[in-house]
């Protein structure tokens, strides 16, 4: 015994000891990693709940997830995704991780390509006449236009505080194999699980912030993307979401409101290409007095042919006429900088105003509810002030605050 205790006293040293510890410290978050959720080792507060005594409203406006193939075509089918998302979950084992849910199937149902702003007012409406009743919504939508609806719907719900979720698939439920079961099964997870206040995309098992999404791929499953801004959180091999809580943005700040857009209001969309005719631009607007906004959009991080006289004849004329320019890049990721090239700054000179790293999904929903949102109640007219003041400010999380690191330049 003796012999034994010399043993353990001449590897039992203080440094041992230290070493020890550690090591115990180590195994310690190994298993913490494998029990529970990599979301809980974020600071921030925790977004889980139980799933139990939840209600889940699911407003199902259309798209391809709930077609049927017909002599025309694929079409949209009433009463079709109700039944099938009924069967499939009656097979699953582990239903009750998923909270009561109620369906409202619009009529007509649509293909997201036909969607209008008086299509986000009806699911603004909705969401705001049954926010009382239900702890999570879930808008299942077309894949075209969805990335627009989210960002609409970001904006015209103010002051959110529960979780709005748009799904879609890009093959119909119909198909043998396809996506649309495990969007749905995945949203449906989201609002059962988490409380989390902001309206987000769930897709291919990435949860991303609603108004920074952006469709890469006209066919690909994993179709959607946030270029910008990382995942608020994602799915893997467990069937519970992991959450980065310290992402996820607190968009109660006050009185829950929606704010309805206004469908007169226009904006338009102008695509820099060499050899652009600029007065189609200014005869248009010359012929519309709804045309409130204007989106540019320019080369890499914001150029735009300055030494073209009549590219500044159309500003010109964009700025006579009280319209709001926002500039927002072609390139598909990255963030406006005016201030890096002479070409930037004379459009700033233009009164054209930076839109960062918005996508274009984003700035233009984004015009449209300012618009909606600063106008006189009489006249209609946008007060351009508070319009301005708050296109290049991040409100619900649509934008940057600040450039890219400089790591993010790549390499020198």
């Amino acid at each position: 015994m003796k012999k034994i205790s010399a043993n353990l006293s001449k590897y039992l040293k203080p440094k041992h000891g230290i070493i020890l510890i550690l090591a115990i410290i180590i195994l310690l978050v190994i298993y913490y990693l494998s029990s529970n959720d990599i979301s809980e080792l974020f600071t921030g507060q925790s977004y889980i709940v139980s799933p139990k005594d939840r209600n889940i409203l699911i407003l199902y406006t259309g798209g391809t997830i709930g077609m049927v193939e017909t002599k025309d075509g694929n079409e949209p089918t009433k009463g079709f995704l109700q039944k099938q998302l009924k069967k499939y979950l009656d097979i699953q084992k582990k239903t009750n991780m998923v909270s009561n849910y109620k369906i409202k199937a619009y009529d007509p149902l649509l293909d997201s390509s036909n969607m209008s702003i008086k299509n986000w007012n009806q699911m603004l409406i909705d969401i705001r006449d049954n926010y009382d009743d239900y702890d999570a919504f879930i808008v299942v939508h077309g894949t075209d236009t969805l990335a627009y609806t989210a960002s609409a719907l970001s904006f015209g719900l103010e002051n959110l505080g529960k979780p709005v979720i748009v799904t879609g698939s890009q093959m119909p439920l119909e198909k043998v194999k396809n996506d649309g079961y495990d969007n749905l099964l995945s949203s449906l997870l989201v609002a059962s699980l988490t409380d989390i206040p902001e309206v987000l995309v769930v897709f291919d098992d990435k949860i991303m912030r609603g108004n920074r999404s952006k469709k890469k791929s006209s066919n690909k499953l994993n179709a959607f993307v946030s270029p910008n801004f990382p995942n608020l959180g994602n799915f893997g091999y467990k069937l519970t979401p992991t959450i980065i809580n310290n992402l996820i943005r607190d968009n109660e700040k006050g009185v829950f409101n929606v704010q309805l857009y206004n469908e007169t209001n226009e904006v338009i969309i102008v695509f820099l290409t060499p050899g652009f005719n600029y007065n189609n631009v200014i005869d248009l607007i010359n012929a519309n007095a709804n045309i409130k906004g204007a989106i540019i959009l320019t080369f890499g991080i914001g150029d735009g042919p300055t030494a073209n006289k009549k590219f500044l004849h159309m500003l010109d004329v964009m700025n006579e006429h009280n319209i709001v320019i926002l500039n927002i890049s072609q390139c598909f990721d990255g963030y406006i900088d005016t201030q890096d090239y002479e070409t930037g700054k004379t459009m700033t000179k233009y009164k054209v105003n930076s839109g960062q790293d918005m996508t274009i999904e984003a700035g233009y929903s984004k015009l449209l509810y300012l618009f909606s949102k600063y106008s006189d109640d009489n006249m209609f007219y946008p007060n351009q002030g508070l319009i301005v003041s708050n296109l290049t400010k991040d409100i619900r999380g649509e934008l940057s605050t600040s450039g890219p690191d400089a790591g993010e330049m790549g390499p020198l």
